[in-house]
């Protein structure tokens, strides 16, 4: 609604600036006084130039320049100013308005009167038409900005909502199953368990609804969930977790490390060989580090490079559309039996 009242707003405004020019900023009226029939005249060129520019922007700019017709567009135009052109000599002549020109008083040459009059209307009408033109231009390229920032928005919020539903669906049953054992031989743990478990749950369904959470509540959920996967964890497999104890108060995209967290979770545990998962993250006033270090096993090199790169797709698919040239994701092996991802946010 602001929108169109401002538009309504600056055509009449523009409206009253050209009306000005046409009835007082004329080469007639240049030390005369003149007859009403010249106003009159004025008033029906006025009228000729709102209808060529409207027939401009809602005519043939849709119907030929916007679909690649430029050949004849140009033409159009310059038929479009022929006839304007013929219509206002044929009102002259109603009018008498050549009459008026030659009694005028002679404050400049005649030769240079007639020039500046023939050239005023076709010169008029082609900055008016070339107004028009680059008005609609700049109008469509800025509604295929905003249509582009909203379609990247629903692909954000798509891509936050695909991976609340992808966060690993076997997690929330393991780990109540593995509270309910602990309910039978450590209730302190399984209370704890719990409260951990809410605290997440609630922060996926509710926190995570706008475009930014702080990040003291991200790291807190990135710690209860490391709480809650120690314990799925056998003894063969150690957690070191380093995470400063202040965290700033910056804002961040929800779940942005979970994934990068979860994949070393998915692909770095055994029940065989012992290894250790390593999370550090790292804070300057203006940046974060996220580094995950952990064990990588041969015999689940397939599963591993098919589901972890989807995983990686989605993340670096957010982070592009989230921090555009803000950010930098590396993620490969380090050496033969350990597989790192860091990544590096400016915030």
């Amino acid at each position: 609604m602001l929108r169109r009242q401002a538009n309504l707003l600056s055509h009449i405004i523009g409206w009253l600036l050209l009306s000005f020019v046409v009835l007082f900023y004329h080469p007639l009226t240049w030390g005369i006084t003149l007859p009403i029939r010249f106003w009159l005249k004025q008033i029906l060129l006025l009228g000729m130039l709102m209808g060529v520019f409207y027939f401009n922007i809602y005519f043939l700019i849709p119907k030929l320049l916007s679909k690649k017709e430029r050949f004849w567009y140009v033409i159009s135009v310059i038929v479009l100013i022929l006839l304007s052109t013929l219509l206002n000599n044929y009102a002259n002549l109603v009018f008498n308005i050549y009459g008026l020109i030659e009694n005028r008083p002679t404050r400049i040459s005649q030769k240079n009167f007639g020039l500046a009059y023939d050239t005023y209307i076709p010169t008029v009408m082609l900055l008016l038409i070339g107004f028009g033109t680059t008005i609609s231009f700049i109008k469509k390229w800025q509604e295929e900005v905003n249509l582009r920032q909203q379609l990247e928005q629903e692909n954000i919020k798509s891509a936050l909502t695909l991976l609340k539903a992808q966060i690993n669906p076997h997690f929330f049953f393991n780990t109540l199953n593995n509270i309910y054992s602990y309910t039978l031989s450590d209730g302190d743990v399984a209370r704890t368990a719990i409260t951990n478990l809410s605290k997440m749950m609630r922060y996926v369904l509710y926190d995570t609804e706008s475009g930014l959470t702080p990040l003291t509540k991200e790291m807190a959920f990135i710690s209860d969930y490391i709480d809650l996967m120690r314990l799925r964890l056998s003894a063969k497999t150690k957690i070191d977790y380093d995470a400063p104890t202040q965290i700033n108060g910056h804002m961040i995209a929800p779940m942005l490390f979970l994934p990068l967290i979860e994949n070393a979770f998915k692909h770095g545990v055994s029940n065989i060989i012992e290894g250790t998962i390593t999370i550090k993250v790292f804070q300057s006033p203006n940046s974060i580090v996220l580094t995950v270090t952990n064990p990588y096993y041969e015999a689940k090199r397939f599963n591993e490079d098919k589901s972890n790169g989807i995983g990686l797709l989605n993340t670096t698919k957010r982070l592009e559309l989230l921090y555009p040239g803000k950010y930098t994701l590396i993620t490969g092996l380090i050496n033969k039996s350990l597989y790192e991802a860091k990544l590096t946010l400016m915030l």
